[in-house]
This record gives C-alpha cells, structure tokens and sequence, in this order.
C-alpha cells in the first residue's frame, strides 16, 4: 500500500495487494519528470494524511474523506503560519493526487477541488539587498587581506549576477559552461523542466575562470560532466571530492559572507536570486524580459520583486504639496 495510505488501518481498500497500490504510486509520482516536484508532492501528500489519521479517527474509507476535512486541514497549515504559497501548493499536491484516486474509480470524487484557495500575497518581504550591499559584498571578498576562497567567490558572483536558483547551481556542470555568440553563458535546468541559458557579465567569467585555474593547478580539473562547484573537503569520504557542493554548504557561503560585511539582515542564497531579480527591475528592465530570464512561470511572481521594491519610493509621504511649499 502507498505510504500515503498507511495512515489508515481499517481500508476497504486493505482487500487490494501491496503490488496493486505500489503500481499505482509508481504511476502518479513518476508522471512528473522533475525530481523535485515527485518528492515535493509525496511530502505534501503524506503532511494530508498524516493529518488526517491523527484528527479523524473514525475515517476508515478514502470515500469519507470530505471537503470539510481539507478546510481543517488549511486552517491547520494556516496556524502553522505558513505563506499563502506554501499553502496553496500543499492543496494543489493534494488535488492532483485526488484527481488521480477520482480517475482510477477509488474514490468518487476530489473534494479538494471546492476549497477556497489563500489569496497568494507576499507575507514577508522578499530579502533582497541593496546594490550598495552587494558591491560592499564583492569588494570585502575581492579584498586579498580577508582570505575568501575562490570556491566562494565564484559561488557568490554566479549567484548574484544570474539569479538562478540554489539547486540550478550546486546542479552545474562544466559542459553548460561555454561561449555562445560571443558572450560566455551558463545553460542550467530550471523548474518544470525548462533550459535557461544565462550570460555571464566580465567579471564574473574571470572569477570563474580563475576559479576553474586553481581548481586544475590543486590536480582536480574540472571535466565536461563534473559539476562545476566541487567541495574542498568531504569529512566522510575524503578522497571523494568529484561531487556536487551539499546545499546546506551554499547557505553557510552566503550568510557567514553577509555577516562579515554587516549586512543588516539575514539572508540566504534566494535572496541573491531577488536581489538580480529586484536591480533589474528598478534599473527599468522591462518585467516580462526579467520573468523570462529567470524562468518564472507568470509574470505575477516577478512583479511581486517589484512592488516591494516600489512601495517606499511611492509613498504619498513625498508627494504632499503642503510640505513642498513649507
């Protein structure tokens, strides 16, 4: 039986084989093609039931599964103060695997399909830095007298002058380095399983460059199918280094950095994403260019890095005429 479906002990659906339900997991979560997604979705899934089977003891059906069951389960994630995104793709991992049940006749209906989504507004500000942080940012690694790696640099440059995304980094290999029409660019795969090809500004490439110098000069060239960012030591197994950067390490590079220049808030690899994202837009790049750079599916979403960016510089406080004629 599915782990989703575990939850539950007394299932009608108990008089199907173990194989049966591992088909049918197989065939929902493989549909997608994206990694990511697939173990989004199972986590999002199993979050449902779990709930589920802690609150609703008497459910012994996928069939008694109502409508009323998911409203308490979004004012549940709602407690958890969960941002209205998160919410809405929980319920909408939720749907399609319902959806799923439906067309396979286990259940006779989705009920998630009525439930009234959150209004996907942007709970927190977006943490994105000032161009002034930033070029402070640079200037302390660039700095011979504070010993930043080339690893780091070249991680924090990448970031910042292409928006893409943490996994689109660690993911890199050396063979989607290259020139292309005269410019140098990087080819990375994004959400949804779509290419963005990405140009790399000057100082950037020679940060780059510099780094895949020394990477050779240590003895670990970096070859057409090794990942570009390798790490420089693996406690577990140390002659083992020919492998993609752990995620966590990406945050510590970003953070440990901004907290040596004083940044004055926390930030985290996204944030390098909305900070590209963010400059561009207040540089007047027009917004349907930057969505498309950076792979967003809607326009929505990258307009939401410029109404925060916006709101300060529009507040009506500058615009009162009593004060202009004080």
């Amino acid at each position: 039986m599915s782990t989703q479906l575990k939850v539950y002990e007394n299932y009608e659906l108990d008089q199907l084989k173990d194989e049966a339900w591992s088909k049918l997991d197989y065939e929902f979560f493989k549909n997608f093609e994206s990694e990511h997604t697939r173990k989004s979705y199972r986590t999002d899934i199993t979050q449902f039931f779990t709930f589920i089977g802690e609150n609703f003891f008497n459910l012994t059906h996928l069939n008694q599964i109502e409508r009323v069951h998911f409203v308490a389960f979004k004012n549940w994630l709602s407690d958890l103060d969960l941002a209205p995104k998160t919410i809405n793709r929980k319920l909408s991992a939720n749907s399609s695997y319902f959806d799923f049940l439906a067309e396979k006749n286990i259940i006779r209906f989705n009920p998630v399909n009525s439930i009234k989504r959150p209004k996907q507004e942007v709970v927190n500000p977006t943490q994105d830095i000032s161009d002034e942080n930033v070029m402070e940012m640079f200037d302390f690694i660039n700095d011979p007298k504070n010993k930043i790696s080339l690893l780091h640099k070249a991680i924090l440059y990448v970031l910042f002058t292409t928006g893409i995304r943490k996994s689109e980094l660690i993911n890199l290999k050396r063979e989607n380095y290259f020139e292309l029409n005269g410019h140098k660019v990087i080819k990375v795969k994004a959400k949804g399983a779509k290419y963005l090809t990405k140009v790399l500004p000057g100082p950037t490439v020679e940060i780059l460059n510099e780094y895949l110098n020394w990477m050779e000069d240590q003895g670990r060239a970096v070859h057409e199918k090794d990942w570009v960012f390798q790490p420089s030591k693996n406690p577990r197994d140390p002659n083992n280094l020919t492998r993609p950067l752990n995620d966590t390490s990406i945050d510590y590079i970003i953070k440990s950095i901004s907290k040596k220049c004083g940044i004055p808030i926390q930030i985290s690899p996204h944030s390098a994403r909305a900070t590209y994202i963010g400059s561009a837009l207040e540089a007047g790049v027009d917004l349907f260019k930057v969505s498309q750079d950076v792979g967003h599916a809607s326009v929505k979403t990258t307009q939401e890095y410029n109404k925060r960016r916006q709101k300060l510089k529009e507040s009506p406080a500058y615009k009162l005429g009593f004060l202009k004629k004080s």
